[in-house]
């Protein structure tokens, strides 16, 4: 577990149940997870790409009464156990449906901005474990994330086609590689 998430969601915990000042950690918490160097993201069963072994992060609404999530992970220990506790895998339980982005040099900030764009309101964070609903527009605000644009990963194929036809690109996640299961 990373010690600076864990310690802003155990704060933010603790005010929510006092009905103290629940604003400071949870900004706090959001900071922390915009700075990993690494962020899991749940991936689409749907998208799935069994020959190249990718798919696309996942939007789901199995919570929050139907709102749409995008499903992070600040561990890949936990994502892993989430990923086998609710079969979210490869058929032959080799891979789960999951994938790591480094913030350098990809940059995760495109799946965040992708996502809203895409309908998400919130960020399941850490399914499994002690989890947290984060408000994705709020999120963004905290990290000074634009909402105006979106950082678009293209490849070079795909920016061609966009020059050559002179219209914006379709907007849509771009495959992550999935992770081995432990």
């Amino acid at each position: 577990m990373i010690e600076s998430i864990e310690k802003y969601k155990k704060l933010l915990n603790e005010a929510t149940n006092n009905n103290g000042d629940w604003k400071s950690p949870y900004e706090n918490l959001m900071r922390e997870l915009y700075k990993l160097p690494v962020i899991f993201f749940a991936l689409s069963r749907d998208n799935y790409d069994e020959t190249n072994k990718k798919s696309t992060p996942l939007i789901s609404t199995k919570d929050f009464n139907g709102t749409p999530a995008l499903y992070v992970f600040s561990d890949v220990d936990l994502a892993s156990k989430w990923m086998i506790g609710y079969r979210h895998t490869t058929d032959d339980l080799k891979y789960g449906l999951i994938g790591a982005i480094n913030k350098e040099p990809h940059d995760f900030l495109y799946v965040f901005q992708m996502a809203r764009a895409l309908g998400a309101q919130k960020i399941m964070l850490d399914e499994g474990g002690d989890w947290v609903g984060i408000d994705i527009n709020y999120f963004m605000e905290v990290n000074s994330i634009s909402t105006k644009q979106v950082s678009m990963l293209l490849t070079e194929e795909q920016a061609k086609e966009v020059i050559a036809d002179n219209k914006p690109p379709t907007a849509r996640f771009f495959p992550i590689s999935l992770i081995p299961l432990k």
